[in-house]
């Protein structure tokens, strides 16, 4: 999820077992020499803030945050975290690129309680799962913070981006790992005042299979059709991408994100899409489907099937990468548990070899 204008419970015995067998042909579908498995996935925080930009005055303001926070309520973190921990576990990748994985809080405004922690549930999900992964970056991106109607209690949200690398590969080592936020950055009017939404990106480099590479995890800005300024910023934001994380002469780069523009076309912001082109990045899934358009969001949960209209979210490389395999996660009918898919997303996997024949 993010900003876009428009539109707990535990598992049964039965939808557990059958969201851990992990299908053999997919789990077979392993690195070996010379390539490495990535993946990326927008893990949906559980609000667009739709109703608290629109606002007009400060009652509607205070009933937005409680509409907010009945969103993430019902868009259940914890169970679609586990969710999320399947989908990582069919293909075990060697390194993975998330958003929107936020900490919420709910209580007073000096010393909230947390509420939601995505994070901590999908390392707990991760691990209940069998699987050992341990966080390399998280980039802290923006906050937000709203008192509750009921004049006592506030709600607060911090999101970031978080890269995860697998912990039980003794030939994967990870060194020289940065952070930061873009320059560029959007600024949206509220009844409560002007509210910067900060965006980032996390990078590491990444020595695997006796090749060394560096992996990058981001999430640019989103379009807004009614606020042209947006594909500038996302454009620009794009543009230190490639000057700066991304520019590394002696090694190949992988960049896992929710680049929020649309490869199919659908509004503006394909622009960015062909920027990255420009700048000499490689879409992997566009060169190795070029005829499978593989639309990634939006995901509804009143849906059961495949409501996903627009491509945002890539696995991009630049250098001697040649993509071998890809795939969707999250975005089956069978992936859906409690009526709700994993994330309003579909994540991207990837199969990569170095050195291109």
């Amino acid at each position: 999820m993010y900003l876009r204008f428009r539109s707990l419970c535990c598992f049964g015995m039965v939808m557990l077992a059958a969201m851990l067998l992990v299908p053999a042909t997919q789990a077979a579908t392993g690195a070996t020499n010379g390539t490495v498995k990535v993946m990326t996935y927008n893990v949906n925080e559980g609000s667009d803030y739709v109703e608290v930009l629109s606002a007009q005055t400060f009652p509607e303001f205070l009933q937005a945050v409680q509409i907010t926070l009945n969103q993430v309520t019902a868009s259940n973190p914890p169970l679609r975290m586990q969710a999320i921990a399947h989908q990582i576990a069919i293909t075990q990748p060697d390194l993975v690129g998330l958003q929107e994985v936020s900490t919420w809080f709910v209580g007073d405004q000096a010393n909230p309680a947390v509420r939601y922690d995505m994070l901590q549930e999908l390392m707990d999900a991760l691990k209940a799962q069998g699987l050992d992964y341990q966080v390399v970056v998280v980039v802290p991106e923006f906050q937000l913070a709203g008192p509750l109607p009921d004049g006592t209690n506030w709600l607060f949200v911090q999101n970031t981006d978080v890269m995860l690398a697998r912990n039980d590969k003794g030939d994967l080592q990870i060194s020289n790992v940065q952070k930061a936020n873009f320059n560029t950055l959007l600024s949206l009017p509220t009844v409560a005042g002007p509210v910067t939404i900060t965006r980032g990106w996390g990078s590491a480099d990444v020595a695997l299979h006796g090749e060394n590479f560096r992996f990058i995890v981001t999430h640019l800005e989103n379009y807004i059709a009614q606020a042209p300024a947006t594909l500038l910023i996302q454009e620009a934001q794009a543009k230190e991408l490639s000057d700066g994380p991304a520019y590394v002469p002696d090694m190949p780069v992988i960049i896992a994100g929710d680049f929020n523009a649309d490869a199919l076309g659908t509004d503006a912001s394909i622009a960015t899409y062909q920027e990255m082109l420009s700048f000499g990045f490689t879409d992997a899934w566009g060169a190795r489907y070029p005829k499978n358009p593989a639309p990634t969001w939006q995901l509804v949960d009143s849906s059961p099937i495949d409501t996903a209209f627009q491509r945002i979210d890539y696995i991009w490389t630049l250098g001697n990468v040649c993509p071998l395999n890809l795939s969707l996660a999250g975005a089956a009918p069978q992936d859906k548990i409690d009526g709700l898919w994993p994330s309003d997303h579909a994540g991207v996997r990837a199969l990569l070899r170095f050195g291109c024949q």
